[in-house]
């Protein structure tokens, strides 16, 4: 039971995890830090793999300190690969460690983002269906400040913005385009989809999140993912 309303194309995860996480600041990897008793990234993975994905591949440091613990699932369609320098080097070797069609769909989930909602990723898998490309995220309800060295110059107009999370899904051969161009150009997207928008002429669908999906930043975001990991919300 995959959720899904629709029959789509294979479904081909990808989670970036190769991250040093500097801002969180504990001798840990961010991806083995434990939340409610097991490290984050497995809780991750386990939600990922219950959004009927065809194939995961998970981008890991190289550096075995940084993969002590990490109790990956026990799952054939899990591999794992050695993560590059930047997000956008672990997520294109991600890619390379699956190839496929061109009509597959990649979904790219960052790994510190555990208690995402199975239901947000089958709503975003469903918009990238029908448009090759799709990002989930939420408008901005706070107001908006434009700081210059501790000091607010101006409130920035937040009509139309939109904050993108993860996952973030797209039509294979696009988002083979998108990082070929990338790598052609040297340019470094802030995520996946600002890689695609580049391309110009491609519709990428906003999907308005219905569930919390925070991203473990700081020590501070433990206790939150803690209890939405408990209450199981979107599932």
């Amino acid at each position: 039971m995959t959720g899904f309303s629709s029959p789509r194309p294979r479904l081909v995860a990808l989670v970036p995890a190769a991250g040093r996480g500097e801002r969180f600041g504990a001798a840990t990897p961010k991806q083995l830090v434990r939340i409610a008793g097991r490290p984050s990234l497995t809780w991750t993975l386990e939600r990922v793999r219950a959004c009927g994905v065809d194939r995961l591949v998970v981008a890991l440091p190289a550096e075995p300190a940084a993969r002590e613990g990490l109790e990956l699932p026990d799952d054939p369609r899990l591999v794992t690969t050695a993560g590059g320098a930047t997000r956008q080097e672990s997520v294109a070797a991600c890619l390379a460690a699956a190839p496929g069609e061109p009509s597959d769909l990649v979904l790219v989930h960052d790994g510190a983002r555990p208690a995402v909602a199975v239901a947000d990723v089958h709503a975003t898998v469903e918009a990238a269906v029908e448009t090759g490309a799709a990002v989930l995220g939420r408008p901005l309800g706070d107001t908006l400040k434009r700081v210059r060295t501790g000091r607010i110059l101006e409130t920035v107009e937040r009509a139309g913005l939109f904050r993108a999370e993860t996952p973030q899904v797209f039509r294979r051969e696009l988002f083979e385009r998108a990082l070929a161009a990338a790598r052609r150009d040297g340019f470094a997207g802030t995520d996946e989809a600002s890689l695609v928008e580049r391309l110009g002429g491609v519709e990428i669908r906003a999907v308005v999140a219905r569930w919390p999906n925070p991203k473990l930043t700081e020590p501070g975001d433990l206790e939150l993912l803690a209890a939405l990991l408990a209450s199981d919300a979107g599932s």
